[in-house]
């Protein structure tokens, strides 16, 4: 019988094997942890996941981050399987971040409507490189949005963990109820998955609602004391974004948000290039 799974210590000892210098947890999430790490004088995420069953989606999640370069996508340089007191884990070295996290920020600064928009333009930036490599994150929220450290401010989309390759086979399962994401931050259609109408507009979705809620200061469909279950399922169910969320927003300069979250994606910015000029504008 395998022990107790102890990412700790098994990130610990990764460092050792490799001869990293083990900084300590940077972390946790309900299924895996990050770590500091330096080499030869350079800082590093190591993120550490356990694994049950294959790896596919692992795989495709280093495959698609490999090819992508872009100052608001997080790095990746290494990414494999390793086995850890009879637990197998996957690996990811990947680029340090010292800014924090969105959803950290959050509880500890007010967001001006100005830092909104320029979260906005970098992160939509992003999305316009993904939509060329053929890519759909589908987990876009704030706790996956982080920010460089020192004077560099820039936002960075980071955790692939369930992006979609649009030029490979989904590897969702057309039987169940609902797509891969956070339901909080997340689609009609991944809600309700649909996973033909899966592409760049979903990702626009979800940046949407962040940025809403950043500015609302609640999430969108919550309005009029809703709970956050109350407003997924109102997602879920394509009814409109509130009319005094859709007001406020305007109020605030952001009108551009309201046709982001459409809940038909027909009906969003067709292109990035639109979205992007859209948040520039109002």
């Amino acid at each position: 019988m395998s022990a107790a799974l102890n990412l700790d210590a098994a990130a610990a000892q990764l460092c050792q094997q490799c001869g990293f210098e083990f900084r300590g947890l940077l972390g946790r999430g309900a299924f895996k942890s990050a770590y500091l790490a330096v080499y030869n004088g350079a800082p590093f995420a190591l993120k550490l996941a356990a694994v049950s069953g294959g790896t596919d989606r692992l795989v495709r999640e280093a495959e698609a981050l490999r090819d992508c370069e872009h100052p608001s996508l997080a790095k990746l340089f290494q990414a494999f399987a390793h086995s850890h007191a009879g637990h197998q884990l996957w690996v990811v070295y990947e680029e340090y971040l010292g800014g924090g996290t969105l959803e950290a920020g959050l509880k500890q600064w007010p967001i001006t409507p100005d830092s909104v928009r320029y979260v906005g333009i970098g992160l939509a930036e992003a999305l316009e490189h993904l939509h060329d490599k053929r890519l759909v994150h589908r987990d876009i929220k704030p706790a996956n949005i982080m920010f460089r450290g020192g004077s560099d401010k820039r936002p960075v989309l980071t955790d692939f963990g369930i992006v979609r390759m649009l030029d490979q086979p989904t590897l969702t399962h057309a039987f169940m109820q609902m797509g891969p994401g956070t339901p909080a931050y997340a689609a009609p259609e991944q809600l309700n998955n649909e996973k033909s109408l899966i592409d760049w507009r979903t990702d626009q979705f979800d940046l949407g609602l962040v940025l809403a809620e950043c500015l609302l200061g609640h999430h969108p469909w919550a309005a009029s004391g809703k709970s956050i279950h109350d407003a997924i399922l109102t997602v879920a169910s394509r009814q409109e974004l509130p009319a005094a969320s859709a007001q406020r927003l305007h109020d605030l300069g952001f009108a551009s948000l309201t046709q982001a979250l459409k809940v038909w994606p027909v009906a969003r910015y067709r292109r990035p290039t639109d979205f992007i000029d859209a948040l520039k504008r109002n």
